[in-house]
């Protein structure tokens, strides 16, 4: 099936770009179509919506150092399982395009609620050159994607608790808990703190209270998943 070709293919380049000295800009830089970007910004919004990253919550002198560890969690989270059924189904054409597009588009967020542009933080010509793009083009598409997120960032973030209700709540061993059923957000802040989640075991329903701060949105897949293997749901 075409997907699973495709899939295999972009693993194989996913890999490579991971494991290159150029990480994470050669996925920041890569050249996407604009569609895509469109397409992920919103999830990227939530995503940092989910993790607190704003200005004030991340300093500016740590902003590298957050892309860096964020983009290599999305890019591990498409490689766990590029090709699965499910996600072709959920992202359509834009599942084997998530690594570039959706790091791309999570960096700007990170940097736009950061109050920071890219040159604040790495040596954009300096980049280029060795990746062998124009620098112009790299600025143009900086200016659309801020652009981009400037226009949708109300409805992402109006839909970013909704859409995490009822998704599936994962284990880092990988195996399934139950689901989100509902959401505990903190008084002073209003930003989420807890989510409850539903599970079955023999007697029947139980819930369970997870900090928020102990769990991972996974963007490709839209789940959740915690980041410790050593959840017992009797706790």
């Amino acid at each position: 099936m075409w997907w699973k070709k495709k899939g295999k293919e972009g693993n194989e380049r996913v890999v490579a770009h991971l494991r290159s000295r150029l990480f994470p800009w050669n996925f920041i830089f890569d050249d996407v179509e604009k569609d895509s970007i469109e397409y992920f910004v919103p999830y990227a919004i939530q995503m940092c919506e989910a993790k607190g990253i704003e200005q004030g919550a991340v300093g500016h002198d740590n902003a590298k150092a957050v892309i860096t560890r964020e983009v290599k969690e999305s890019v591990e989270d498409y490689l766990f399982d590029p090709g699965h059924k499910e996600m072709i189904r959920m992202h359509g054409k834009f599942a084997t395009l998530y690594p570039f597009a959706f790091s791309q588009s999570l960096a700007h967020v990170i940097l736009y609620r950061l109050d920071l542009k890219l040159e604040d933080i790495v040596d954009i010509k300096a980049i280029c050159d060795l990746m062998g793009e124009d620098v112009r083009e790299i600025r143009k598409r900086e200016l659309f994607i801020r652009d981009v997120i400037a226009r949708k960032g109300s409805k992402a973030l109006r839909m970013f608790a909704k859409s995490i209700l009822n998704k599936k709540v994962i284990a880092a061993s990988g195996d399934y808990i139950g689901n989100v059923e509902d959401i505990i957000f903190t008084d002073e802040t209003g930003e989420i703190s807890e989510l409850v989640v539903n599970y079955i075991r023999s007697g029947g329903a139980k819930k369970s209270r997870l900090a928020m701060n102990d769990m991972c949105l996974n963007m490709y897949s839209k789940n959740i998943v915690l980041k410790s293997s050593d959840y017992h749901k009797d706790r």
